[in-house]
């Protein structure tokens, strides 16, 4: 019996599908970074995590601060185990939702390591025995060690939502909104054991639209550094990375900010500046009071602001029209 015989479009067909085969398995036998993410609970830490699940990267082993100490232990640094009753698949299936890291490791069955602190010889040789090329950092509210640095091979780098070595600190797009930056960015940088300070690998600018959120703006954040990291450490691997140090003469650090950072004098303050600080932080606990010559103001946010005559007749019991440096801005109150 004669076999059928293919067209020539299907031909062409086949040897693509072939070639496609032959690269997919190609890529996946050839030597990946092989790295350690430290993270946190939160969406900030789960971007810039799935960015590099995404990537040609092996992830060894995840680490996260514990909350509190398992019981009837005392250890350091504790394996954290899948409960038996996962509600994954809802999870994955709400509209914008985005899976937790420990959902994204315990899918993927990489280890999960809770840590109390890392100066003590059991969490070293934990993390040690992964032999990670890298670790990759992405919100993390441990300080790293020196000798903890020295271990992965080509260094332990940070995703920080600056551009450095601007607004050093925890929280540096709270800075951001209160100095009224039209724009920030992402920095990927090494670590070393003062905060923010290593040398630069790769940065990107963001832009400060009028009106964003601090959520809305750490998520974007989030996106890009998670994409820029995951492709830093491919060229750190590929001996393309260059790294420069930081300009100290132009740094700046903050720390948490406190309650008086939250007071803002309309007199002092353009009237873009008031609406994007008091539109950025009205997530927060604490609220913004707005001073208003001889009065001020617990402000809860901001409806618009403008530049030529002040309205007038459209306050009521909850809403206030402010004057500023420069002109107005409607606020809840």
């Amino acid at each position: 019996m004669c076999e059928p015989q293919l067209t020539h479009a299907q031909y062409n067909t086949h040897i693509m599908y072939l070639i496609s085969e032959s690269m997919s398995n190609f890529v996946k036998s050839q030597p990946r970074p092989r790295l350690i993410f430290f993270g946190m609970p939160g969406y900030y830490s789960s971007a810039v995590f799935t960015a590099l699940l995404q990537s040609e990267v092996e992830v060894c082993a995840v680490v996260m601060p514990a909350s509190s100490s398992p019981p009837g232990t005392k250890k350091n640094i504790q394996r954290r185990e899948p409960p038996q009753m996962q509600h994954t698949m809802l999870l994955l299936t709400q509209r914008d939702a985005v899976p937790s890291i420990a959902q994204l490791t315990w899918q993927r069955q990489i280890p999960l390591w809770e840590i109390h602190h890392f100066r003590d010889s059991e969490t070293m040789e934990t993390l040690a025995s992964y032999q990670a090329d890298l670790w990759c950092v992405a919100c993390f509210s441990m300080r790293f060690p020196a000798a903890l640095l020295a271990l992965p091979r080509l260094g332990c780098l940070n995703v920080h939502p600056s551009l450095l070595p601007a607004n050093r600190g925890p929280v540096p797009l709270f800075w951001t909104l209160r100095e009224g930056h039209a724009v920030t960015g992402v920095t990927i940088h090494f670590l070393e054991e003062r905060m923010d300070a290593g040398d630069i690998l790769a940065q990107k600018q963001v832009a400060v639209p009028d009106g964003i959120t601090y959520d809305e703006l750490d998520a974007f954040c989030a996106r890009e550094g998670g994409e820029l990291l995951a492709r830093t450490v491919r060229a750190l691997w590929e001996n393309r990375a260059t790294r420069r140090p930081q300009d100290e003469a132009q740094s700046s650090y903050y720390s948490f900010p406190a309650e008086h950072d939250f007071v803002v004098k309309a007199s002092e303050w353009d009237a873009r500046h008031v609406y994007n600080f008091v539109r950025g932080v009205s997530s927060w606990d604490i609220p913004v009071t707005l001073v208003d010559r001889d009065s001020s103001y617990i402000v809860y946010d901001a409806f618009d602001f403008g530049y030529d005559a002040t309205p007038v007749g459209e306050e009521d019991t909850c809403i206030r029209v402010i004057c500023c440096k420069k002109g107005w801005i409607r606020v809840s109150v």
